[in-house]
């Protein structure tokens, strides 16, 4: 992570030399802002690839989730409910991708490539391919402020926070690295791996579909459209975090770090005065360079052989195994 720390200083550093209002407190908060959604998503994005999973159909679901949303409120539903119920069809959702790719064994890209479509469609059916108003509510979702602070941003940071302790310190998220490190040597361990995946896939989805709501609460607005790339600026943001699509690394902080990484390239573009056109350009060498930097970074751990996580887990349980008698 240190290496991207140090882009991020040096490319605000030389940007602030250019503009000096780009290190400005309130610049600051509007990279954030930008990026809370984003930053939402990819730390769902960080459990599944760690786990060895993968969704490519989170930018939809959260499309989806905004469009219903904004439904239910321009039907005369409360706010509350319509956020219960986004929720709980965001979690069925990835509890069907978990089941699918833990019983059946399908791999997920291909899945989640067709649930890709599958909430596009739905989203443009129900929205009648038009924005749907929210009529300026969930202002406590999208737009209200705490300390100053935006509530989208102290949302990515608590999502952050919360999932970095849970990767960290509990026996779920040592689960979710062994699995991901070797999924066979795990189950042999004991290690419900199946049960770990299924968690995986429900919490991101969760999370997408609380990030579509933020979207939309945002802007007052479900638009069936919004976020169309999402799902690949979250798994890039995951690699640039140390995260490899091999399974078995990656941390929600090294993804926050990568989501600003992501977000300080796209000001400084803008305060430079770039042509949009090299905002995707840049992107793609970005992504680009994640992809490579996961290539090289499973050559070396086959080269090495056993993956330290699922090494430790093992030791651990030999640890605690009760003597034979004599």
């Amino acid at each position: 992570m240190a290496p991207l720390i140090v882009a991020i200083i040096a490319i605000s550093l030389y940007t602030n030399g250019e503009n000096g209002n780009f290190l400005g407190g309130d610049n600051l908060k509007n990279i954030l802002l930008q990026v809370s959604v984003l930053g939402i998503i990819a730390t769902g994005q960080t459990l599944l690839i760690a786990a060895g999973q993968l969704d490519l159909s989170v930018a939809t679901l959260a499309a989806l989730a905004g469009v219903i949303g904004a439904t239910r409120i321009k039907d005369g539903g409360s706010e509350l409910w319509a956020v219960v119920l986004v929720l709980l069809i965001c979690a069925l959702f990835g509890l069907l991708w978990g089941i699918l790719v833990a019983g059946l064994k399908i791999p997920p890209f291909i899945l989640t490539l067709g649930g890709t479509s599958l909430f596009a469609s739905i989203a443009l059916r129900i929205s009648k391919s038009s924005p749907v108003p929210a009529r300026e509510r969930f202002e406590w979702l999208g737009r209200a402020k705490v300390f100053g602070v935006q509530t989208p941003i102290w949302y990515f940071l608590i999502v952050v926070v919360i999932a970095a302790f849970v990767m960290r310190y509990t026996r779920f998220g040592r689960h979710v690295y062994a699995t991901g490190s070797n999924e066979e040597a795990s189950y042999l361990t004991g290690i419900p791996t199946a049960r770990t995946k299924v968690l995986c896939f429900v919490i991101s989805s969760t999370l997408a579909g609380f990030a579509g709501l933020v979207a939309m609460a945002r802007i007052s607005t479900g638009d069936p459209r919004n976020g169309s790339q999402l799902a690949l600026q979250a798994i890039a943001a995951v690699v640039l975090g140390g995260g490899t699509l091999a399974g078995g690394r990656g941390s929600p902080i090294g993804t926050f770090i990568g989501v600003v990484l992501l977000a300080v390239v796209q000001s400084a573009l803008t305060f430079n005065n770039v042509q949009t056109f090299w905002n995707d350009a840049v992107f793609g060498l970005v992504l680009i360079f994640a992809v490579v930097v996961t290539a090289i970074g499973d050559l070396r751990r086959r080269r090495f052989g056993a993956r330290p996580i699922l090494a430790s887990f093992i030791r651990r349980n030999e640890s605690v195994q009760v003597p034979s008698e004599k």
